[in-house]
């Protein structure tokens, strides 16, 4: 499928704008990041795959391991999680965990991670759920805080999955830690997930995040316990959580990070998503860069398609340049699989009031058929480039939610990920227009007013739709101001 592409009246090859320095240089800025060159990439498009390396790696470590999830199940593969991670720490290895704390309670997974930390692991538990959550009288109607103060709880949540052992290797993708994901690709109800493993310059970024991190979390947490639910300064905290993360740095160096020679030829940008903790979207922001400059395909899969309408509308910007726009998400049936069946079936239901939109613009909707959820959050564009991580196409990641990526340019790896969504397709079954009955008009998600946080994605990268309706956006709230 790779083509080469050709400048008009001329016979000479010119490099696929995706690939082209100007964006990578655009990413640069906008993401803070940066392309790291050297690398090796394995795909490991099932969870028997990823487990099977995640054990490889735990039971040869010497000197850290640092694991951060969304989840943790409470059963036999996270058990065995526990032991070896004890087990490790008798040996003298460090241990530190961060996972999101509200998940925990739904899982019930909490004494795992209590008997991590008895035996001398460090485990921090992402934005307490029930921290902070009693209203300031002084601020106004209780009941209006409270309501605040719990949607953004539920929205404030800390998505990453990866790995990462002695500095030098690491896991990353959509798999948490448990069963059903374990053992994905041999039992049918277990679910459909992604993971990469990664060797090379590249580790040393997602390494240096997890140390930013937590330092930070750890330094909010302990003000916290100090202030009870007294308001503080948080920019000071940063600032003192930077300070004791710098000399640790500096005392630590080796551990943290050895000397990374290069291990292959893949060249990897590793992007952290902080909605809260940074206020910036670079996540969002390079999705949108990326969907801008496809030219021939855009396939996109997770659990349940709910793109906000700045992912949707560039799209929508895609057919119409021509590009075939496939994405993949779950069933009926195999969304009653997901968390609390599915949030109770609100997660299938959200989702399809945004289909008849995509539909009727000619993004092609395709549905997993097996028992088991689809957990994949794979994208590829036109075998040049492929990002893989926890990012959904959903309002929650774009806006909300902590999140972590790589993005794979050139080489082999991006056909590797088209492969197996062609794979998937032939387990999906497509959705038309016809089958898909128009959301009422409270209930249609692109008749809601935008979001306040599309202001923090970059303006260059808006879609015209949206850049239209946030200045109407701007002008309403000004001329509110003003009769204020």
């Amino acid at each position: 499928m790779r083509k080469l592409m050709k400048k008009p009246g001329s016979g000479s090859v010119r490099i696929h704008p995706i690939l082209s320095k100007d964006l990578e240089s655009h990413m640069d800025r906008v993401t803070g990041t940066v392309v790291r060159d050297g690398n090796s990439v394995t795909f490991l498009p099932s969870g028997v795959q990823s487990y099977e390396k995640r054990w490889e790696l735990l039971a040869r470590a010497q000197r850290s391991i640092h694991i951060v999830a969304f989840s943790m199940m409470r059963d036999d593969t996270s058990r065995r999680l526990q032991e070896l991670l004890c087990e490790k720490l008798r040996q003298g290895v460090v241990v530190r965990m961060i996972f999101d704390d509200a998940v925990i309670y739904s899982t019930f997974a909490g004494p795992l991670l209590e008997g991590v930390a008895r035996a001398g692991g460090e485990v921090i538990r992402y934005h307490k759920l029930f921290r902070g959550i009693l209203p300031d009288l002084r601020q106004g109607h209780p009941f209006r805080q409270l309501a605040q103060i719990f949607k953004i709880k539920m929205k404030r949540r800390f998505h990453e999955k990866y790995l990462v052992v002695d500095g030098r290797e690491a896991i990353l993708g959509g798999i948490n830690w448990g069963n059903k994901y374990a053992f994905g690709g041999i039992k049918p109800k277990a679910w459909r997930d992604t993971d990469v493993y990664l060797s090379g310059p590249v580790v040393a970024d997602i390494q240096n995040q997890f140390v930013r991190d937590l330092f930070f979390y750890r330094a909010m947490d302990q003000e916290f316990a100090q202030r009870k639910n007294k308001s503080f300064n948080r920019d000071e905290v940063y600032r003192q959580a930077e300070e004791a993360e710098l000399r640790f740095r500096h005392e630590n160096a080796a551990e943290l990070f050895p000397p990374l020679p290069e291990a292959g030829s893949e060249r990897i940008r590793y992007i952290a998503h902080k909605p809260y903790d940074r206020q910036q979207l670079p996540l969002t922001d390079a999705c949108l860069m990326l969907l801008r400059s496809a030219r021939r395909y855009i396939y996109w899969g997770c659990h349940g398609i709910r793109p906000p309408q700045v992912i949707a509308e560039s799209l929508v910007d895609a057919v119409r340049r021509g590009v075939e726009v496939r994405l993949i998400t779950n069933s009926r049936r195999s969304a009653r699989t997901l968390m609390f069946f599915g949030l109770l079936g609100w997660m299938y239901w959200e989702s399809r009031n945004h289909y008849h939109y995509l539909l009727a613009n000619g993004i092609r909707i395709f549905e997993w058929q097996k028992p088991g959820a689809f957990h994949s959050k794979n994208l590829v564009i036109d075998d040049e480039v492929a990002s893989i991580g926890s990012y959904n196409v959903a309002r929650g990641s774009t806006f909300h939610h902590t999140e972590s990526n790589v993005v794979v340019y050139g080489g082999n790896f991006p056909l590797q990920v088209r492969q197996q969504f062609e794979i998937d397709f032939k387990d999906c079954r497509e959705l038309f227009i016809e089958e898909i009955k128009a959301p009422s008009e409270w209930a249609d998600p692109y008749r809601r007013p935008l979001h306040n946080r599309n202001f923090l994605i970059d303006a260059k990268l808006l879609p015209d739709a949206v850049r239209r309706d946030l200045k109407a956006l701007r002008q309403q709230s000004r001329r509110k101001k003003d009769l204020n």
